[in-house]
């Protein structure tokens, strides 16, 4: 990241591309960064579901409604 806006930084101060340029790259590059985080949340969700989650997930809500139910407390029912 810091190479990336510290490259365009530098091509504005020289002047050889506009602010407005520069600013279509940052979203540009930005963009790029969001499909990477989608892509990365279907793979863990594929990988979830090849877990087969409906089988240890009641074991693991037994084990954490406990524990919400004191935070839930504890913040005065916000939850």
């Amino acid at each position: 990241m810091n190479n990336n806006l510290r490259t365009i930084l530098q091509l504005v101060a020289l002047g050889r591309i506009t602010p407005i340029k520069a600013e279509r790259l940052l979203i540009a590059w930005n963009d790029g960064r969001e499909s990477l985080w989608a892509l990365s949340a279907c793979v863990l969700i594929s990988l979830f579901v090849q877990f087969r989650p409906h089988q240890w997930l009641p074991e693991l809500w037994a084990a954490v409604r406990p524990i919400l139910s004191i935070v839930n407390h504890l913040l005065g029912g916000v939850l």
